[in-house]
């Protein structure tokens, strides 16, 4: 009788203590959570995310000071606690609070002076308020599941992403890392046009995990309800009712669709107010223009300009460090005191594209005109490339100006080519260029051919020799950089110069063209160019 009564009450100890599923007052399961934390050997990868609702006990959320909001909208019948008091469960955390608790995690949160709080995914660094952070691990026998980023938008995206996974939504597995009893993925949010972490009514949400190319999307928002569509530029940053366009030439319009008449405020940045028709109220600085309206379309389109003066110079890298050259500032502010409607940078901007890199060389970007590149290979590499988009878009772009049609394409990612569509896409461009009566300038990193004898630093040799043949075919202008000097001369019958001595070390001797400098160009009336370089000393 003894050992009957023992026998049921541990029968009911056992169902008593969750040893058999049950429901938590959120209504979720939590068999899969055992006392012992997640059991990572029995789930595949990415399964412990995909189903991590059904692992949490989402009954208790503990949060970061300032973030008690988001809880309560993506947790609503939880029970809010301090994150202070945590120790397992799940955690909405401020990138501060997540620092000390993600150390020495697969993805973590670092910090730099320049960019604020960073994504650290594997050895690679992620920049910008827009990530966010999901991650699940055992720790102290417990199991965690915390939301975090680099803003609270940050962290809102992230846990935007998991309730979509747990209503069926799809994990790509090659975004997820998976390590011992951890696994994680990273999130990048945008259209949070107020930066508050919650999908708010006349925002539009763009959601997406990534390995190490990061989502962009240039030209399409919608604020404040209205659905805005931008041509000549791309939307670097949206801040509320504020849409900051960097302009990649001097033509930009702005369209939307479905307009709720709200008005919306546009700052043109990259820009010359000096050359553009602008309308009435606009508000100009240097390099922008600010336009509040509640008109459905406008743009901003370039004066009827004569002759002109360029500024180009190129390859203004430090050789293996992060700190900029101090020939470079010298280079800067001679270019910021001359005389130019816009310059032109031939690339090599930073030594590897390291965040590290690109946060002294933004600390030192102070220019009074604006700045159109050509993308070097010493920048768009690993974690350069999401940099080098995030402020400075699209890599093939074109505008027109006077008698002159600029192109700007990035010749240093097909094996210092172009590829299909880039062709298909510079000849139309050419072809535009003759249409209009406009000579055209073709600018790129690496020039079509190395004019040195023996040189090898130009494109590849078939692709060089296609450009080569392009060019003389429209009489079009070549400004590229890469190789470390200054030259001006004709190849194949083509007239081109490369200035890729602004800064990075030099290849050959003075009397060769190896001083540092920067290039006057006299846009002239007909399509004649002349060509001065400005010596600068180091």
């Amino acid at each position: 009788m003894r050992k009957a009564v023992f026998g049921i009450l541990l029968i009911f100890i056992v169902v008593a203590s969750g040893c058999i599923g049950q429901e938590t007052p959120g209504g979720t399961s939590t068999t899969g959570s055992p006392a012992g934390g997640i059991d990572f050997g029995s789930l595949e990868k990415g399964q412990v995310l995909a189903q991590w609702k059904g692992l949490a006990d989402v009954s208790k959320v503990y949060v970061s000071e300032g973030y008690e909001d988001l809880a309560k909208h993506y947790f609503p019948d939880a029970q809010v606690l301090p994150a202070s008091q945590y120790e397992g469960g799940v955690a909405i955390l401020s990138p501060e609070d997540a620092r000390a608790l993600l150390k020495g995690k697969p993805i973590l949160i670092t910090v730099n002076d320049y960019f604020g709080y960073i994504v650290y995914r594997l050895g690679v660094k992620f920049v910008g308020p827009d990530k966010g952070i999901f991650v699940a691990f055992n720790e102290g026998g417990k199991a965690r599941f915390v939301f975090t980023g680099t803003s609270k938008a940050g962290a809102g995206a992230a846990v935007e992403y998991a309730l979509e996974l747990a209503e069926g939504g799809e994990i790509n597995l090659d975004d997820v890392i998976r390590s011992g009893e951890f696994e994680g993925i990273v999130v990048k949010v945008i259209g949070d046009n107020n930066w508050n972490g919650v999908p708010d009514e006349g925002e539009h949400w763009y959601l997406d995990s990534f390995r190490a190319k990061e989502p962009f999307i240039y030209y399409w928002r919608v604020v404040e309800g209205e659905n805005v569509t931008v041509k000549g530029g791309f939307i670097r940053l949206v801040n509320g009712s504020t849409v900051y366009i960097h302009a990649l030439g001097f033509n930009v319009s702005v369209e939307v669709k479905d307009p709720k008449n709200v008005g919306l405020t546009y700052v043109i940045e990259n820009t010359n107010p000096a050359v553009l028709n602008l309308p009435e109220g606009a508000e100009t600085g240097d390099t922008w223009v600010r336009i509040t309206t509640s008109e459905t379309s406008f743009s901003i389109t370039p004066k009827e300009v004569g002759e002109y003066k360029v500024l180009a110079f190129g390859d203004h890298r430090p050789d293996g460090r992060k700190e900029v050259p101090e020939v470079f500032l010298k280079i800067r502010d001679e270019m910021n005191a001359d005389e130019g409607v816009f310059i032109i940078d031939g690339g090599d901007l930073v030594y590897s594209g390291k965040v590290d890199e690109w946060a002294a060389l933004l600390e030192e970007w102070k220019w009074d005109k604006p700045v159109f590149i050509a993308v070097g290979n010493h920048e768009y590499i690993g974690e350069g490339i999401n940099i080098y988009h995030m402020f400075f878009g699209p890599t093939d772009y074109s505008f027109a100006l006077g008698d002159y049609h600029y192109i700007f394409m990035n010749n240093i990612r097909n094996d210092y080519g172009l590829s299909d569509e880039q062709w298909d896409w510079l000849q139309k461009e050419l072809e535009s260029a003759r249409a209009s009566g406009r000579r055209p300038v073709i600018v790129m990193h690496a020039p079509p051919a190395d004019p040195r004898p023996g040189g090898d630093h130009g494109m590849n040799p078939a692709d060089g020799k296609r450009l080569l043949e392009l060019m003389k075919e429209y009489n079009a202008f070549g400004v590229f950089s890469h190789i470390h000097m200054f030259w001006n001369g004709t190849v194949e019958g083509v007239h081109y110069i490369i200035t890729g001595a602004g800064g990075a070390p030099l290849y050959v001797k003075p009397e060769e063209g190896g001083f540092y400098h920067y290039v006057r160009l006299g846009m002239m009336a007909g399509g004649n160019i002349s060509v001065e370089p400005v010596k600068v000393e180091p």
